[in-house]
């Protein structure tokens, strides 16, 4: 009877290994198909060539020696472009750089740094400033001429001198497209159906099932953790920095080019709603325009934020959507791009500020 038993066993384990051996054979197959699938992918598409335009300026006076660095000379109303001002300067002058303020001549400016003067060889030490800046609309943009002022330690208020740069000119192009001026807006199409393809669900299938196998577990704690920092960096980033990255997505989207004007209107819309909820705490996505209007004229903390010019603004805006979105209105190339600049305009003019 021992031996009887003893036998069952080997045959119960000898069937669970072969049962285990076979599952990882086939996990295993599943995952080479999908990592070849990949590959294969991968080597089809191509990748275009990035192009730099940037801008080096460099002027001398004395002992210093001043460039500035612009990273484009052209960009998009959704862009934003880095400025960078490096002083080289023997290291007995002290060097005073330009004034900061929260706009720089046409342009906002988001961000800046200022280095510590840091020694170089040969007796001389290095300062420099980087600046993010934005554009408000398109057109034609100038970085101002700066003026450096420098002078002996211990002399500057006596004997100070001045290196003065050049104005640079910046062009920001609009969101539309120079052919979309001549375009004709038609209403939206219906879903169009995609062609089937055996391929696709033999790969989708293959990479599910490895996924499966391998990724339950991981996937609920990678999701968990990915949600929580998510929730985290959304109530860490004030409203307006949301806002501007949504509507840089909604650009990236290139729905006008597609002649989707719809869900461009409803994108905008929504994006400054989402807006006005985050920064002024008023539940403003899920109530109809006139709700919501009215809910602004009885709400004085969110009147008294701004002036009563924008209040108007933002009345027009909200209109001016709801009829592109539910009374089959065709805007024109100007009444969009006004749209998308009302947006931008009305978040930079509420957002928090420092001295707030």
């Amino acid at each position: 009877m021992v031996i009887k038993k003893n036998c069952n066993r080997l045959r119960r384990c000898s069937h669970r290994s072969r049962v285990t051996t076979s599952l990882l054979v086939v996990a295993l197959l599943i995952a080479v198909l999908s990592i070849a699938a990949c590959k294969q992918k991968a080597q089809t598409e191509k990748k275009e060539p990035e192009t730099v335009s940037g801008i080096h300026k460099t002027y001398d006076r004395g002992p210093a020696k001043c460039s500035i660095d612009v990273d484009k000379s052209e960009i998009t109303i959704a862009d934003r472009l880095n400025l960078k001002i490096t002083v080289d300067i023997d290291e007995n002058y002290d060097v005073e750089l330009p004034p900061i303020g929260e706009k720089m001549a046409q342009f906002g400016i988001v961000d800046y740094h200022t280095t510590a003067p840091e020694l170089s060889k040969k007796g001389r030490k290095l300062i420099s400033r980087t600046y993010v800046l934005e554009p408000f609309l398109s057109g034609g943009y100038t970085i101002p001429a700066m003026k450096i002022r420098f002078g002996k330690s211990g002399e500057f208020d006596k004997d100070a001198h001045t290196l003065e740069t050049e104005a640079i000119p910046i062009s920001v192009k609009s969101i539309l497209p120079e052919t979309l001026k001549d375009m004709k807006l038609h209403d939206i199409q219906p879903p169009v159906p995609l062609p089937q393809s055996m391929t696709i669900w033999i790969w989708t299938a293959a990479a599910c099932g490895g996924l499966i196998i391998f990724g339950i577990t991981g996937f609920y704690f990678y999701r968990k953790r990915r949600n929580a920092t998510i929730i985290a960096a959304e109530h860490f980033l004030p409203a307006h920095e949301i806002a501007f990255a949504d509507l840089e997505k909604l650009v990236e989207a290139k729905l006008i080019e597609k002649g989707q004007i719809k869900p461009f209107y409803h994108g905008v819309s929504n994006i400054l709603r989402q807006y006005i909820e985050n920064r002024f705490n008023i539940n403003a996505p899920e109530q109809t325009t006139e709700e919501f209007l009215a809910g602004l004229e009885s709400d004085t903390e969110f009147s008294g934020k701004f002036p009563v010019k924008f209040q108007g603004l933002l009345k027009n805006f909200l209109k001016h959507c709801d009829l592109v979105k539910f009374a089959a209105h065709q805007p024109s190339t100007d009444d969009i791009q006004n749209t998308f600049d009302s947006c931008k305009t009305f978040i930079l003019e509420t957002k928090i500020r420092k001295t707030d």
